[in-house]
């Protein structure tokens, strides 16, 4: 067998046919170049000779591209829809290869990796008349040691509606037809305006322009009558934005504006718009208004007689005339009005209402055991706990009981000893049987002991409002295999104790739902939706994720290799935007929707640990283990024991956005699966992806603040606060325009400046940072001076820093402590200093907001 050889031909591939024989690991076919990779396997009495290639360029940019990497070069034409094959040299197989791309005219692009399966990011090639992007999506095929990477235009047009759509960008003259309902359009912005005109065939008003690098959904364009209006949305991810036309459907116009008055005419125009160019409403007339300037303020002026305001998602009320926004469907309804009396029943529906039907379901302990049938094995033992005692208290005008912190519980909890043991004790009034007991000082309310249990779920309906809390107060995992590494799979982080201490006792996960009736129709509007998770702890070896696989895997697995590469090729040949067509589920208008960040620390050891007699067994039989095991070779990255790595997930928000339930479930999938997937290339196998692994800086877009805060911190309200604190059907904007503005500002900013203090690698400049910073200065003057201290400590630390940091470190650790020194007092000579800066934007914008 050692003397044979496979003479192996490629057909048809390239308008051509290729020959070679096979004699060593690698294939080179004769005519041109064309590097081809060969997997063998020598199994009992055979020899499996897997001929594959390690990755397949695929086209969709509609341009010729060129792959560049060491010394290959390939093309790839336009026309040419089928996969190229790709493949390093032989010399630099096992090494972290990576490729430079160019596109039609363009110039070489940075270089980037092709091996980070399930990351996706955009390529920037610089032309000499304009910069393209490319969007690069890695993905795995069935057969793992080929990885499929698809090139996609970064921009690309869809039209959803039965006109054709004509966009131009502003400053340009060349216009791009998308036709209806055909498959999406390549569009390569020219310039850096941001901003496109946008014109319908069948209407004669002039073109509209829209600014495309903001995340837009459902944004109404205004056009002449005979086309009526057409809505854009804009979706960003990280390797496309889709501009996306359709047709108007309920809920689409911002307003729909109601004049209730006797005689009054109603006079409105966009705030951002000159006063000449307002409209008006007759008295007992309505009208849908939508932005006529979709680049300008979101902010609508009225004046009505001597009466005039702003309207932005807010509500006015006067002693004579009425103004208030509720909804009806999806469409946000402002209606104006000199009766008291409608305008009461008006308040009156958006008001909370009293709950007819109240349902409470606690457990205090569950135990589950995972066992496999056919080895008689228990695999897990998964444990649901109650907490240990908490002391309530019941505030003044409050009818939820309010937890004390840990601290000042134990204090409460060693006196209800001394009271069990001598009788009466100052400050409280204690009862042997826990009833009525009363708290003195420091105010005057009543106590109770009790603890958390394990599982709760409170569910309360009224006829316009259902509200859900769900908890569960802590879930530990154990590994019953014999002799396994970690005892305890997953169980929730203990907090350092300074922290503990001042704070309640939480849950490990909080989820708490207030559903409203939109009006009349059965549209659900979610008012608010939010989901707290602690900070968790997950340890797992290779004999514990052995015996779950085995334990879920299905007995018999008939799908062929032959059907998966069928697959694979039907996949490739999809269009660029076949995924959003196919979702027919509701849609549903979700005005807050938080989940919060997840904080996970990981542990990984590659030993099964214990008596594990079929290794032999699973490591030949598992696909899922193997394919990972032959994924991470060819990409020369080998997975070591990891020790307590620490992912950090950045939460997920939205506020009054229209979503159908299956597109909002991608979405938190992908925001959170992108973030785990890249940090752990970056964390574990020390590999470089495409964009951030951090979704903190990536800024506003996807209308999703992506930053990050201990989950500890994190508040949750329960259905009855959320409702308490709620005043009128919308929220009043605090302060106008300028106090919210100004605190989005001083957010961004502060997550900005944490970021830079945390680049400084200093603990204790950061803890002196975090403490200034929680003190909230009292006013712009305030304000100031503390930025400018800030800013000025932040330069003179930075230069100290140089040479104490150095010393500080040789002092505690020898020669590794000083080198280590002398790279901290560098970063910290750039970061102090930026992050002084950039706390001083914060401190300002606090005050200005207070």
């Amino acid at each position: 067998i050692n003397q044979s050889s496979l003479d192996l031909r490629l057909i048809e591939y390239l308008a051509q046919d290729w020959s070679s024989v096979y004699r060593c690991d690698l294939i080179s076919f004769f005519r041109a170049e064309l590097d081809i990779a060969v997997h063998v396997k020598y199994d009992l009495g055979q020899m499996v000779v897997a001929i594959h290639s390690p990755y397949w360029m695929i086209n969709k940019t509609d341009r010729l591209l060129q792959y560049k990497a060491d010394d290959i070069h390939r093309k790839h034409p336009m026309d040419y829809k089928m996969p190229l094959l790709f493949s390093f040299k032989p010399r630099y197989f096992l090494r972290n290869n990576k490729v430079r791309l160019m596109i039609s005219e363009s110039e070489l692009s940075d270089e980037f990796s092709l091996d980070t399966v399930g990351s996706h990011g955009d390529v920037k090639c610089k032309g000499r008349f304009k910069d393209y992007l490319v969007g690069v999506k890695i993905d795995a095929s069935s057969f793992s040691l080929t990885r499929i990477v698809t090139f996609v235009p970064f921009y690309m047009l869809v039209n959803r509606t039965k006109h054709s759509v004509f966009i131009c960008e502003d400053g340009q003259e060349t216009w791009t037809e998308a036709k209806p309902e055909e498959s999406a359009i390549p569009f390569w912005p020219e310039s850096d305006t941001k901003k496109l005109k946008i014109k319908v065939e069948a209407s004669l008003s002039p073109p509209v322009t829209i600014d495309f690098k903001r995340p837009e959904n459902c944004l109404l364009l205004h056009l002449d009558n005979k086309a009526g209006g057409i809505i854009v949305d804009m979706n960003l991810s990280e390797h496309s934005a889709t501009i996306q036309f359709s047709d108007y459907h309920d809920g689409a116009a911002p307003f729909l504006i109601i004049n209730h008055t006797k005689s009054q005419t109603l006079q409105f125009h966009q705030s951002s718009q000159k006063k000449a160019e307002h409209e008006e409403l007759e008295a007992g007339k309505a009208v849908y208004y939508t932005w006529t300037e979709p680049t300008g303020s979101r902010a609508l002026s009225w004046k009505c007689s001597t009466y005039s305001g702003t309207l932005k998602k807010d509500v006015n009320k006067e002693g004579k005339l009425f103004v208030i926004s509720f909804y009806e469907g999806l469409q946000r309804v402002v209606l104006f009005t000199e009766e008291r009396r409608v305008f009461k029943m008006l308040c009156d529906n958006e008001k909370v209402q009293v709950a007819q039907q109240e349902i409470i379901l606690t457990l205090r302990h569950v135990g589950l055991s995972l066992v496999n049938n056919s080895t008689n094995q228990e695999v897990a033992f998964i444990g649901i706990t109650s907490s240990d005692v908490v002391w309530e208290f019941k505030p003044k005008k409050k009818s939820r009981w309010k937890p004390l912190t840990i601290k000042e519980a134990e204090i409460m909890e060693d006196k209800f000893k001394d009271y069990q043991e001598s009788g009466a004790v100052d400050k409280v009034f204690f009862n042997p049987t826990g009833q009525d007991m009363q708290i003195m000082k420091p105010c005057d309310a009543p106590l109770r002991r009790h603890f958390l249990p394990g599982v709760k779920v409170e569910y309360s309906i009224s006829p316009r409002q259902s509200a859900y809390r769900i908890q569960v107060h802590r879930i530990q995992i154990q590994n019953q295999l014999p002799g396994a590494i970690f005892p305890y799979v997953f169980y929730p982080v203990k907090l350092p104790k300074s922290v503990a201490m001042e704070t309640e006792p939480k849950p490990l996960t909080d989820i708490s739902i207030v559903t409203r009736a939109a009006g009349h129709s059965d549209i659900s509007r979610i008012k608010y939706f939010a989901v707290l998770i602690q900070e968790m702890d997950l340890k797992l070896d290779l004999g514990f994720l052995y015996a779950i696989l085995e334990l879920f895997s299905p007995e018999n697995d008939s799908i062929t290799s032959v059907e998966l590469f069928e697959k694979d090729i039907t996949n490739i040949k999809t269009e660029l935007n076949h995924v959003s067509a196919a979702d027919k589920s509701p849609i549903s208008l979700y005005e807050y929707f938080h989940i919060s960040p997840i904080k996970l620390h990981l542990s990984f050891s590659l030993s099964t640990g214990g008596e594990d007699g079929l290794k032999q067994k699973r490591d030949s039989e598992l696909i899922p283990v193997q394919s990972l095991n032959l994924l991470l070779k060819s990409i020369g990255a080998t997975l070591t024991d990891v020790q307590d790595v620490v992912f950090k997930l950045a939460f997920f928000e939205l506020t009054y956005q229209f979503y159908t339930t299956q597109q909002l479930q991608w979405e938190v999938l992908r925001h959170y699966s992108k973030q785990a997937i890249k940090q752990m290339y970056v964390l574990v196998l020390g590999l470089d992806v495409l964009g951030n692994p951090f979704g903190l800086i990536r800024g506003l877009s996807e209308g999703v603040e992506a930053f990050f805060y201990e989950p500890y911190q994190g508040a949750i309200q329960g259905p009855e606060e959320f409702v308490e604190g709620m005043a009128l059907g919308v929220k009043a904007l605090v302060g106008g325009a300028v106090g919210g503005i100004a605190g989005a500002a001083s957010r961004i900013t502060g997550a900005m400046a944490k970021g830079v203090a945390a680049m400084t690698m200093d603990e204790e400049y950061q803890q002196k940072r975090r403490e200034a910073m929680n003190k909230q200065p009292s006013g712009l003057r305030e304000g100031l001076t503390r930025g400018g201290k800030g800013l000025v400590s932040g330069f003179v630390s930075g230069i100290t820093g140089i040479v104490t940091k150095p010393i500080k470190g040789a002092q505690k650790e020898g020669a590794a402590g000083f080198f280590k020194g002398v790279g901290k007092g560098l970063v910290g000579a750039v970061a102090r200093p930026t992050g002084g800066i950039i706390d001083m934007a914060s401190s300002t914008f606090q005050g200005i907001k207070r």
